[in-house]
Order: structure tokens, then sequence, then C-alpha cells
């Protein structure tokens, strides 16, 4: 990988800064690991933010990690693509108490730029660990 983990954060919160949802952030900060145009990437990502399309569903740090599975494991079988998109939706459930956006956003939770580096840090951590 050509990011350490802190860069890769580093660069999901300068996405976040220049007005990029939460799926876009994570899954931009992955451009050195896949095989796809960053601007059309950045393009799919855009209507996941905030719960897919502003409805509160699963939260969009996830969604675009999972765009990022899809993109590094799809030479898989599907069981074993699942199982490796729900490694990460399971460590930041986990960590965060669920994966559903408009539970996330609850008075008194963490803000979206601390789950957008939470999804970048279980996703890199899942990638380093699988040899990328």
């Amino acid at each position: 990988m050509k990011y350490t983990l802190e860069q890769r954060k580093e660069l999901a919160r300068e996405l976040r800064k220049q007005g990029k949802n939460c799926s876009q952030c994570v899954a931009l900060a992955f451009d050195d690991v896949i095989d796809a145009d960053p601007t059309l990437l950045e393009r799919l990502a855009s209507g996941f933010g905030s719960g897919f399309g502003g409805q509160g569903e699963v939260c969009g740090a996830i969604s675009g990690a999972t765009m990022v599975c899809g993109l590094v494991y799809d030479s898989l079988d599907r069981p074993a693509l699942y199982s490796k998109v729900r490694q990460p939706m399971d460590d930041f459930r986990k960590a965060n108490g669920s994966y559903i956006c408009r539970e996330l956003k609850q008075p008194g939770r963490r803000p979206c730029i601390d789950l957008i580096t939470d999804g970048v840090e279980m996703l890199h951590r899942q990638l380093e660990a699988d040899g990328f």
C-alpha cells in the first residue's frame, strides 16, 4: 500500500474538508489499492452519503468501505467476498454500536469525521492483513 494508516486518515479528513460525503471520503482514501478511475469512484459514491441518499440507512463510511472491498476482492467467489465486506462492517458496529446512519447521528454520538476515520482504519487494517 502506498499510504500509511495515518496518511490515509489524513487524506480522508482533507476530502471531508473539501465537502465530500462520508462514502466518498472512505472510498477515495483507498485510491492506491483499487483499479478504478478516482473521478468515477467519487461519482459512484456521491449518492451514498448520509445513509443512502440522506435516508439515514447504512452509514456512508461503511458504504465507501464496501465499494473498496468490491473492487479489491472482486476475484473471490461470492461467499468469500461477502465475508470480506462483513468484516469492516462488524468491526465498525462493535466500535460504534451500529452502522445505521440515523442511529449514529443521535445526540451525544461521535461526529461523522470520527466515523469516517474509523471506517478507514478498519478497512486499512483488513487490507494490510490480507497483504495489500
